[in-house]
């Protein structure tokens, strides 16, 4: 993979030509216009778009470009007028081809370890897709057959592309479950232009973060392509301000990550928010389907033996030979085979699985492989040479991949092994032997490889191990190490996880803030828990602010003293006590005044959602600058939301009143009408309270009754259950996930953003033809 080393040329050039106009107008207009004039005048033309001052001073360096050619024309425009120069005095079709020209240009890496190329331009080996078996022509790569998952992936990419913000979209699967080459293959489908940025090692994802951030100054927005991202997560790794460098970036993040390690890993800033899609090892019956027909069409021997295993595999796990070398292992430890060979692979894999997952140095593997040898007697079974045992576990299967992998100046388990390992053996305290344990130990030298120990260790509940490798960096002030004791220890010791979040919130970090305030709610200290997420959210943590964004809607208003009954308006012969058994039941639920206040409640919540979509598009919004009525007001996992999803939520509200205008209660269909019911109780029981005057316009001619705007009665009526709320809670980020703990618990489903709209019941389906109220733009 080669990196990119041509010249800024058209970026020097357009610098040249900014400097120059400048200049132009200083001596040619009538007035000398700073820049801040410039920037106001911009900001005066209603059709034109505003551009700062900042932005004109960084073209001029030549730090960065203007992000499209509207901004680029309205800083013309605006010279133009403040210099008093005639219009057009800057020939717009010279500066549209120089801004094309300058934009063309990719920006060099700045070091030899962060690899630079367009998507366009990038090789599937190269970004570690998996080799198959070569064909005749000496081809390592099959071609692609698309899976089921390809269009949402899609669709992520391209919305990331398209918001202010990127963002992050990660692929989760086993090994070779096709996870890495759906991603490529999604990438320059969908971003074939855009730069991408890859670090070959963690240590090397400072260079990158700092590379995309500056390529985004120069005007070019970058994907970052993370392949085995639980290597760049966690404590460690990318901190809160790089993530939200790289959202200020605009960058596009693409990572893949085996399931087991993204249960294991803990709560994670970036795999917050991730759109992650699940890529299934076992292929779907259409994915199939697809597979006999390009097999029908090239004849392609390596579909051939795929399609016969598929009962058992994956397509793609087969075409990379996975099982076939874990069977390979499994009969190699006999007499006249290869034992020694076979325990060289074995203990490279519990170390893999003791979190060293770099290349791991031969002599570690040699001195722990003896007691990988079967029997008490290891010489009875006849173990080959070393130097034999390495070339078997070394050697190329098919021309497509080994047992070990030689790597920088070592070897690595393939990856495949150590998913079918864990198939076979559950991770516990008893999974690895304790020399693997102490041998990690002492081999992870550098940081990061101590928190890859350390979330080992915590997937495997060995407490000891976690304390050993992490309390020394903890003691010497590192403060993502504080806040890994903190989560990594909870489960095992309460008081022990308090102060070590508690050191690391004395230090200065937000997140552990948050942390505490879970660490007490999951203590039962609820009233204590809401006080650390209120200093969380003062502090800018946005999960923590979304928790007091829930809506609650206010209690019913008293009603006046004439709409009491007296008692003489009681039924005769009525005692106080005694029940209506003869009760019309079409009269139980809430009354035409509380219904049609919520009917107007779910009209003003469509209109604010349809204007806010005219006005931020696909934008990321928030409670902070990026403030829009309606969408700031969900739950933090859909700020990141495009147009098409707030356009599906904004006819959720319309729904649900057209529900109530044709004389039905509005029960929800899915997710998004659930939250949609939510979000009207608590507007209405706000004018009920605050807008008399509005509320008795609404209700005009509906006489009213004393139980009028009874809101709890509406939740008992209209929801079978709160759960979306979930989604509020910091204590129960992630539940959305289908694996997620807590949510498999209590049977909760269709929280991800992307399932609000998928209805709950198949009969219950609105008709899809009914269109929107509001288009939009």
């Amino acid at each position: 993979m080669a990196e990119t080393t041509s010249a800024p040329g058209g970026r020097a050039e357009f610098q040249r030509e900014i400097r120059a106009a400048l200049d132009t107008a200083a001596q040619e207009g009538t007035r000398r216009p700073t820049q801040a004039q410039i920037a106001a005048a911009t900001a005066r033309e209603e059709k034109l778009p505003t551009v700062s001052r900042s932005a004109i001073s960084a073209w001029q360096k030549g730090e960065r470009l203007p992000a499209s050619w509207a901004v680029l024309a309205s800083f013309l425009t605006a010279l133009e007028r403040r210099a008093s120069l005639p219009p057009g005095r800057f020939d717009r079709d010279h500066w549209r081809q120089l801004h094309v020209r300058a934009q063309a240009d990719a920006p060099a890496s700045p070091t030899s370890g962060v690899v630079t190329l367009r998507v366009s331009q990038a090789d599937p080996l190269e970004l570690m897709v998996h080799r198959a078996r070569t064909d005749d022509e000496g081809n390592a790569v099959p071609p692609y057959i698309s899976r089921d998952i390809d269009p949402p992936v899609r669709d992520a990419l391209h919305r990331a592309h398209r918001s202010e913000s990127g963002g992050v979209v990660l692929l989760v699967g086993d090994s070779t479950a096709g996870k890495t080459r759906c991603a490529y293959e999604a990438m320059t489908a969908a971003l074939p232009g855009r730069l991408l940025v890859v670090p070959r090692d963690v240590t090397e994802l400072p260079e990158a973060v700092a590379l995309t951030v500056r390529t985004s100054r120069a005007g070019e927005r970058c994907v970052l392509w993370l392949n085995d991202m639980e290597r760049y997560l966690g404590p460690g790794s990318l901190s809160l301000n790089d993530i939200r460098a790289l959202r200020r970036a605009g960058t596009v993040v693409l990572g893949t990550m085996r399931s087991r390690i993204r249960k294991d890993l803990p709560d994670d800033e970036l795999l917050r928010i991730a759109e992650t899609f699940e890529i299934p090892r076992l292929w779907s019956p259409d994915e199939l389907d697809r597979t006999r027909t390009e097999l029908r069409a090239r004849g392609d021997h390596r579909l051939r033996l795929a399609l016969s295993q598929a009962a058992d595999f994956g397509i793609a796990e087969t075409l990379a030979t996975g099982p076939q070398l874990w069977q390979e292992l499994s009969r190699a430890s006999v007499v006249g085979g290869n034992p020694r060979g076979a325990a060289l692979v074995r203990a490279a894999i519990d170390l893999a699985l003791a979190g060293l997952s770099d290349a791991l140095p031969v002599d570690l593997i040699t001195k722990l492989h003896e007691d990988y040898l079967p029997g008490r007697n290891k010489q009875l079974i006849g173990p080959e040479p070393l130097e034999a045992a390495l070339a078997w576990a070394t050697s190329s299967r098919d021309a497509v991949t080994r047992l070990l992998i030689p790597e920088a100046d070592g070897f690595r388990a393939f990856e495949y092994l150590l998913d079918a390992h864990l198939r076979e053996k559950r991770p516990g305290p008893g999974l690895l032997p304790e020399r693997v344990w102490e041998a990690a130990l002492a081999a992870c030298s550098q940081r990061h490889q101590r928190f890859s120990v350390a979330i080992a260790a915590h997937a495997n509940a060995r407490l000891d191990v976690i304390l050993r490798v992490l309390t020394p960096l903890a003691e010497g002030a590192d403060v993502e190490a504080m806040r890994a004791l903190g989560l990594l220890v909870a489960g095992h010791d309460r008081k022990l996880a308090a102060g070590w979040l508690q050191r690391a919130i004395e230090a200065g970090d937000v997140l552990s803030l948050r942390l505490m305030g879970n660490h007490h709610f999951r203590g039962q200290s609820h009233g204590t828990a809401e006080d650390w997420y209120r200093r969380a959210a003062e502090a800018g943590d946005e999960i923590s602010q979304s928790y007091f964004n829930e809506p609650r809607p206010l209690a019913p208003p008293a009603p006046p003293p004439s709409a009491l009954p007296t008692p003489d308006q009681a039924k005769p012969g009525a005692k106080e006590d005694e029940f209506e058994d003869d009760e019309d039941e079409g009269d139980y639920g809430p009354t035409p005044r509380t219904l049609r206040l919520l009917e107007a409640a779910f009209e003003i919540l469509a209109d604010r959602a349809y204007d806010a979509i005219e006005m931020v598009g696909d934008s990321r919004v928030d409670l902070g600058p990026n403030h829009v009525s309606v969408f700031s007001d969900l739950p933090v996992l859909t700020w990141g939301a495009n147009a098409e999803w707030r356009r599906l939520m904004a006819r959720c509200f319309d729904d649900l009143a057209d529900d109530i205008a044709a004389d039905r209660w509005p029960q929800p269909t899915c997710t998004g009408e659930e939250m949609a019911v939510h979000l009207a109780l608590a507007e209405a029981s706000y004018m009920a309270e605050d807008e008399p005057e509005l509320v008795a316009k609404f209700v005009k001619g509906i006489p009213a009754e004393p139980n009028d705007y009874d809101w709890d009665l509406c939740m008992y009526t209209f929801l079978e259950d709160t759960d979306v709320l979930f989604l509020y809670e910091p204590w129960s980020q992630g539940i959305e996930d289908p694996e997620h703990s807590i949510g498999r618990f209590l049977g909760v489903a269709n929280l991800e953003a992307e399932d609000w709209f998928t209805p709950f019941r198949e009969r219950e389906t609105r008709n899809p033809e009914r269109g929107f109220r509001r288009w939009p733009g």
